[in-house]
C-alpha cells in the first residue's frame, strides 16, 4: 500500500501541475477555468488517498477521495455566483458525470457503514447525539444551504421548495460519508501541536495568492475603486484633490467618487483608506488584507487561549486560517478585514490588563483607540463592537469597572471624533457623512437612512439585490436569511455546511460565560444589520456580518469539543479518530471550495480585469489622455488615474466628450482612443 499511496501523490501532483500549466493551445482545444479545476479536485482527491494509503488507513483514504470528489461533484453543478443554485437539471454529459460521483460517494459510505455494521453505528450515534439531534441538525444545515432572495424575486416557490429537499439529502450524502471515516483506521497517528504562527502563515500565504491570482490586486466593485482612489489622495498629503477641470469631468464620473464644491474624494468614511494609504506609499496595497488577516489568527488564538485553553485556541486559529470567507476579505480591498483585526487587537489588549496593573490602563486606553477606528471605518460596525465592548469592561470583565470603561470610552471618543474633524472639512457639518451628502444628492434624501421606511432604498430598487420599495420588517427578516445561507456557503466551504460546528454548539454543548458574550456579539451584529436595507452577499459572503466572524469561529471550536467529549478514542491517542475529519474538511474548505469560489466567481468578477493595466505597463500611453471605450467595468481603467491627473489621464469614452475642450484644459497632452482587448470570462 505504501507503494500505491506514493504513486497516487504523484498522480495527484500530476493532475495539478497539468491542470494549471498546460494551455489550450498545448491541448488542442479551449478548456473551461472550471474544468481544469475540477482536475485540480482530482489532484487533490489523489494526494490525499495517497497520504492516508502510505499511512496504512487505505479504507479512510477511499472515503476521503470521495468527500472531496463529491463534494466537489456538488460545487460543479452549482450556479456560483450571487445567489449559489444546485442545476436540478444536468445541462450537459459533465453535469451528469457529476451526479454520478455524488451518487458513488453515498454507496461507498453505505457499503462502508454497512460492513462495520449500520446498526451498531446508529446506536452509538443515539447514546451520544441523540437521532433527534442528528435529524434537527441535517434538517437545519439543508435549510441553511438554499439562499431565499433568488427565488423570491422570482416568485419560484416551489423551486426554492425543492432546491431544500435536495439540500438536505445532499447534507446527508455529506454526513454519510463522514460517518463511514469515523468507523475506519485514521491516518493521523497522534496528537500534534502546532505554533499560532503555523495558522497565521497560512492565512497569509493563502489570502496573498488569492489576492494577485483571483482578484488579481485590483478592485472589483465600485466601492473598492473608492478606497483606492481615497487612499492616493491620503498617500499624496491631501484629504481631497481638486475637482477635475469640467471637460474630463464627465469621463472621470464615477459611483461613490464625488465632484464637488471644486474638490473631488471618495464619498466613504476614511477609516480604510488611511490604512489602505499606507499600502499605496510602499506600492503594495494589496498586501495590507494579508498582513491583518495574518495578525488576526494570532491574536483570534491569544484571545481564545485566555477565555478557555490551549486546544480552544489552536481549533480556532486553525479554522480562520482555512476560512474561505477570511481569506476572500483578506485578498480584496473591502474594509472588513480591518475592522476584524481593530476588534480583536481591542480584546486582546483588555483581557492583557487583567494581568496585572502595569500598564493595565495603557492597554485599555490602546484599546479603545483601536474600536474608535472601527467606527471611523465603518460607524455602525464601530458601535456594535465598541457598545458591546463597552458594556463587557463595565459590567462583566474581571478586569473591569466604572475606572476602566471610562478610560476605554475616551480612547473611543478620540479615535473616533477624528471622522467628525473629516466630515466638517468635506461636507462642512462634523455630523453630516460624504456618503449621506453624496446619496442624497444621486438617489434621493434619506435614501440611505437607518431603520424601516417606504422611501429608502435606490430609485428603482436593485434588482434582487433590493426587492421591493423602501424597508420593512419583513424584508428585514428575508435578509436575515438569506445572510444566513450566505454564511453557511462561504464562512468555511465544507460539504456538510459552514456552519455545522455552530449548530453542534447549539445541539451538544452546555454555554459558558465566554459562549454568551460571543452569542451576545453575533445577535447584535444580525440585530443591527436587520435595521438597514442593503443586505450584500453578492460579492464575498455576508459581508455586513464580519464582525461576528470570530465570535463564530470561537463557537465552532467549542462545538467541536462538544463533539469530541462525546466520541472519545480509547487508549493514549484521544479525539485522533475526530480530529481527522475536522482536518480533511478544512482541507476541503482551502484546496477545494476556495479554488472553485476563485476562478468561477473572483476572478474577472463584475467585469474588472487586468488588461489596461497590463497594456499601459509598457509606456504605450504616457503622459496622454486616453479614452476608453466600454469594455467590462471602466473601473478597471479608472482605478489608474491619479487624483490629482498626473501622469496617464483614464476617461470613460462617455460619447459625449468635447476633445477640443480636453486639449485646451490639458495642453500638450496627447488624445487617444483605446479598446481593451478584452472579451469577457
Amino acid at each position: 500500500m505504501r507503494v500505491l499511496g506514493a504513486a497516487a501523490v504523484w498522480l495527484g501532483l500530476a493532475l495539478i501541475v497539468g491542470a494549471i500549466l498546460v494551455t489550450d493551445e498545448m491541448y488542442g482545444r479551449p478548456s473551461a477555468l472550471i474544468d481544469r479545476w475540477y482536475f485540480t479536485v482530482g489532484g487533490v482527491a489523489a494526494i490525499v488517498f495517497g497520504i492516508c494509503a502510505r499511512r496504512g488507513a487505505t479504507a479512510f483514504g477511499i472515503l476521503a477521495f470521495f468527500l472531496v470528489t463529491g463534494g466537489a461533484a456538488q460545487l460543479y453543478i452549482t450556479e456560483p455566483q450571487w445567489f449559489p443554485a444546485i442545476h436540478l437539471e444536468p445541462k450537459n454529459w459533465k453535469e451528469w458525470a457529476t451526479w454520478g460521483v455524488i451518487a458513488t460517494e453515498a454507496i461507498v459510505a453505505l457499503v462502508v457503514l454497512g460492513r462495520t455494521g449500520l446498526g451498531r453505528v446508529l446506536q452509538a450515534a443515539n447514546e451520544r447525539l441523540g437521532l433527534a439531534q442528528i435529524a434537527l441538525f441535517i434538517l437545519m444545515t439543508g435549510f441553511l444551504s438554499v439562499p431565499l432572495l433568488g427565488y423570491m424575486a422570482r416568485n419560484a416557490a416551489a423551486a426554492y421548495a425543492a432546491h431544500v429537499v435536495l439540500g438536505v439529502a445532499l447534507t446527508l450524502v455529506h454526513f454519510l460519508i463522514f460517518a463511514a471515516m469515523s468507523q475506519v483506521k485514521s491516518p493521523i497517528s497522534g496528537l500534534y501541536r502546532l505554533t499560532a504562527l503555523a495558522p497565521a502563515v497560512v492565512a497569509f500565504s493563502v489570502s496573498l495568492l488569492l489576492s494577485f491570482y483571483a482578484f488579481e490586486r485590483m478592485p472589483h466593485v465600485e466601492d473598492e475603486v473608492a478606497y483606492l482612489f481615497q487612499a492616493r489622495t491620503f498617500a499624496g498629503g491631501a484629504l481631497t484633490a481638486p475637482a477635475p477641470p469640467e471637460a474630463a469631468a464627465p469621463g472621470l464620473d464615477y459611483y461613490l467618487l464625488d465632484q464637488t464644491a471644486g474638490r473631488w474624494y471618495a464619498a466613504t468614511p476614511p477609516g480604510w483608506p488611511v490604512v489602505l494609504a499606507l499600502g499605496v506609499l510602499a506600492g503594495v496595497p494589496w498586501l495590507i488584507g494579508p498582513v491583518l488577516a495574518a495578525l488576526s489568527v494570532l491574536l483570534g488564538h491569544a484571545i481564545a487561549r485566555r477565555l478557555s485553553d490551549r486546544d480552544q485556541a489552536d481549533l480556532v486559529a486553525m479554522m480562520m486560517a482555512a476560512s474561505p470567507w477570511l481569506a476572500a476579505m483578506a485578498a480584496s480591498l473591502m474594509t472588513h478585514t480591518l475592522t476584524l483585526f481593530l476588534m480583536l487587537l481591542a480584546w486582546w489588549l483588555i483581557l492583557r490588563a487583567g494581568d496585572g496593573r502595569r500598564g493595565a490602563l495603557r492597554r485599555i486606553f490602546l484599546a479603545g483607540l483601536a474600536m474608535g477606528w472601527i467606527f471611523v471605518t465603518r460607524p455602525l460596525d464601530g458601535l456594535v463592537a465598541g457598545g458591546l465592548t463597552g458594556l463587557w469592561l463595565l459590567f462583566l470583565a474581571p478586569m473591569g469597572g466604572p475606572g476602566r470603561a471610562l478610560i476605554y470610552g475616551a480612547g473611543c471618543a478620540l479615535a473616533g471624533s477624528t471622522v467628525l474633524f473629516y466630515n466638517a472639512h468635506v461636507t462642512g457639518s462634523a455630523f453630516l457623512q460624504p456618503l449621506t451628502l453624496y446619496i442624497d444628492r444621486h438617489w434621493a434624501p434619506g435614501a440611505n437612512a437607518y431603520g424601516f421606511g417606504p422611501d429608502i432604498g435606490p430609485p428603482g430598487g436593485w434588482g434582487m439585490l433590493d426587492l421591493w420599495p423602501g424597508h420593512s420588517a419583513t424584508e428585514g427578516l428575508v435578509n436575515v436569511i438569506n445572510l444566513a445561507a450566505s454564511l453557511q456557503f462561504d464562512l468555511m466551504g465544507w460539504s456538510v455546511g459552514s456552519l455545522a460546528l455552530v449548530l453542534a454548539f447549539l445541539l451538544w454543548q452546555r454555554p459558558n460565560r465566554a459562549d454568551w458574550a460571543m452569542i451576545a456579539v453575533i445577535a447584535v451584529v444580525i440585530l443591527a444589520m436587520y435595521f438597514y436595507w442593503f443586505a450584500d452577499s453578492y460579492y464575498i459572503g455576508p459581508r455586513y456580518w464580519f464582525l461576528a466572524a470570530f465570535p463564530l469561529f470561537y463557537l465552532s471550536a467549542r462545538g467541536y469539543m462538544a463533539l469530541r467529549e462525546r466520541f472519545p478514542d480509547r487508549g493514549e491517542e484521544a479525539h485522533v479518530q475526530i480530529d481527522a475529519l475536522f482536518w480533511y474538511a478544512c482541507i476541503f474548505g482551502l484546496c477545494v471550495f476556495l479554488p472553485w469560489r476563485a476562478v468561477t466567481k473572483y476572478y474577472e468578477y463584475n467585469g474588472f480585469h487586468p488588461t489596461v493595466r497590463e497594456d499601459a505597463a509598457d509606456g504605450r500611453f504616457a503622459d496622454k489622455i486616453v479614452i476608453v471605450a466600454k469594455i467590462g467595468d471602466k473601473g478597471s481603467a479608472l482605478m489608474l488615474n491619479d487624483p490629482w491627473l498626473r501622469g496617464t489621464i483614464w476617461l470613460a469614452d462617455t460619447g459625449t466628450l468635447d476633445e477640443a475642450a480636453l486639449a485646451a484644459a490639458f495642453p500638450g497632452r496627447e488624445i487617444v482612443h483605446y479598446r481593451a482587448d478584452w472579451t469577457g470570462r
